[in-house]
């Protein structure tokens, strides 16, 4: 969806980094396209055209800017988008899904025909499926070219290119410029020495610059990943987070997010193996960098409960699941019981049945999961789940719609409302979510779950922002009380449980 034209006009002759990914801009003089940021002189009005992606310019023939760099704006902010099938097959394709499958495949995936899929991929973004995969490709391979040292064939692979000989074509089509070219020429901001806050990496490593949209609470974010991290898996330091990769043993195989620059600096091992628009789509839903927070506080800040807390400390995300049936697992976990109880018993489970690793849900669906301390309906609950998703009854991923995957959830026996909801936040990233029986939400509302939910009404279409808000604020609460006084045993356990959520 284009912003009005005028809109367009004003947002580029001011240069408004607000609209950084909102739009494109072609330049019918040059044949190229920027963004609406672009530092080169700004041209008449009559010598452009606005695009809603970059695949949509693309497609009418314009090449990418070689100052602005597209590749490296913010991405579309999903409220734009009228179309919750859109939102769910562009996820799909972010997350490399048709580097393996074809277009009639994610149309079935949406429930949908294939030229309706097109159709709307037309009529929102302005390109179709296939186009928005293929820019995909080759502006990943861009990033790589200039972030990392890698050669030209490990770059092709690891950007989805089926052999070098395509990956040269595009490249040159695309940009009018070789690999080699773009390399020697290029401006690697990405690199920055490679320097890390772990101290020098090796030079094959691959490391990108993530663009963040201001504000963003990054000390809520880490601090929220810190409390959650299983020992061996992940680490949390200050405001770097390390997660160990697939089928790593060494140091060296651990992916790296630090804070940097206004921005994320993420580091992946080059020879880890794995495809690298995978981890990057990881990265960005841990992180919710995908959220438009001026839109979301803007509205959560009319609530009067809310306002203060908003405007004190916005840019508040939601932490999405590196892993989507390992958040659900620990989510039922989590029943009842503190987040520091939860994490221990996640970290008990990794090592009676993952070998140090998260378990699947194939050494899951068979497992004497209550072995490790703690309810038996609750570890049957975990084996429902895994064999649920083994047989392919539930898609535990952002593409998954959230009132289906909520209701296939709650068919499963030991699983509830708050289970569904907290799934629904941080797996399929449905920003609307809300777990109106959470003991925090009713404890900061002074309400019941029916009189919670009836005045979350007023947040939508961002309850699962307003549930962060609340939790921020009982942690907040938490802090204040315990620097006036050291609390009695009572307020202890009175403490512990309004923070078993937060």
């Amino acid at each position: 969806m284009i912003p009005a034209p005028e809109i367009c006009e004003s947002a580029r002759l001011a240069r408004d980094p607000r609209f950084d990914g909102r739009f494109y801009i072609g330049v019918l003089t040059t044949g190229v396209y920027c963004r609406p940021v672009c530092p080169a002189r700004t041209p008449a009005e009559a010598n452009v055209r606005y695009f809603a992606t970059s695949a949509a310019a693309q497609d009418a023939g314009f090449r990418p800017c070689l100052r602005c760099r597209p590749e490296a704006a913010r991405r579309l902010p999903e409220w734009t988008l009228n179309s919750q099938t859109v939102i769910r097959g562009l996820r799909m394709i972010d997350a490399g899904y048709l580097l393996d499958h074809g277009v009639a495949e994610l149309a079935t995936r949406l429930h949908i025909s294939t030229r309706h899929l097109n159709r709307l991929f037309q009529q929102e973004l302005g390109a179709t499926p296939k186009s928005l995969a293929r820019v995909r490709r080759v502006h990943l391979a861009k990033r790589l070219i200039e972030g990392s040292r890698l050669p030209f064939s490990d770059v092709a692979m690891r950007a989805g290119f089926g052999s070098v000989r395509r990956f040269n074509d595009e490249i040159r089509e695309t940009f009018g410029r070789t690999p080699r070219g773009l390399r020697l020429g290029g401006r690697p901001a990405s690199a920055r020495g490679l320097q890390s806050a772990r101290g020098l990496q090796s030079a094959r490593d691959v490391q990108l610059h993530l663009p963040v949209r201001e504000p963003y609470h990054k000390a809520w974010v880490f601090g929220f990943l810190k409390q959650r991290a299983l020992p061996g898996i992940e680490e949390v330091n200050g405001e770097v987070y390390r997660r160990r990769l697939p089928g790593a043993t060494a140091d060296e195989h651990w992916l790296e997010v630090a804070w940097e620059d206004a921005g994320l600096s993420l580091r992946i091992p080059a020879d880890c193996g794995l495809d690298f628009g995978d981890l990057l789509c990881r990265v960005r839903r841990v992180f919710d960098l995908d959220a438009d927070p001026a839109v979301v506080d803007a509205h959560l800040s009319r609530d009067p409960l809310l306002t203060q807390v908003v405007r004190r400390e916005p840019g508040l995300r939601v932490p999405g699941a590196w892993d989507g049936f390992e958040t659900a697992v620990r989510a039922i976990l989590g029943q009842q019981v503190s987040v520091a109880r939860a994490t221990t018993l996640a970290t008990k489970l990794c090592a009676q049945f993952g070998a140090g690793g998260f378990p699947t849900p194939q050494q899951l669906m068979n497992a004497d999961v209550a072995a490790i301390g703690m309810p038996g309906k609750r570890g049957g609950a975990i084996r429902e789940l895994a064999q649920a998703v083994v047989d392919g009854r539930l898609v535990l991923d952002e593409s998954a719609d959230h009132a289906e995957l909520s209701e296939a959830l709650c068919d499963l026996p030991g699983v509830g409302p708050w289970t569904a909801g907290y799934i629904g936040m941080r797996v399929a990233r449905d920003p609307d979510a809300f777990v109106e029986s959470d003991w925090v939400v009713l404890k900061m509302l002074a309400a019941t779950a029916a009189r919670a939910r009836q005045q979350a009404e007023a947040w939508r279409p961002w309850r699962a922002y307003a549930v962060m808000y609340l939790w921020r604020m009982a942690q907040a609460r938490r802090q204040l009380t315990g620097r006036l006084a050291a609390p009695t045993a009572t307020a202890s356990t009175r403490t512990s449980r309004l923070n078993a959520r937060a």
